[in-house]
């Protein structure tokens, strides 16, 4: 196994073991709306989101710099 294998469970485990611990029920509110969930769910989707939002202007920039190579 590779150094970076072996760093990236070590953070998947860490991040789940911080979901299981707080796995309760809070309130989530956005401008008008709200709604309970359990935290670790709420961890889970910001988790996606900042995933998301960090890999998405890097895919762009890549489009945009193959799209003037050719």
């Amino acid at each position: 196994m590779t150094v970076k294998k072996v760093v990236r469970i070590l953070i998947g485990l860490l991040f789940v073991i911080f979901v299981i611990q707080n796995a309760e029920v809070v309130e989530v509110r956005f401008l008008f709306w709200g709604a309970e969930a359990s935290r670790a769910l709420v961890l889970c989707c910001v988790f996606a989101l900042g995933l998301i939002a960090g890999w998405l202007p890097i895919r762009i920039t890549k489009k945009k710099e193959s799209a003037g190579k050719e």
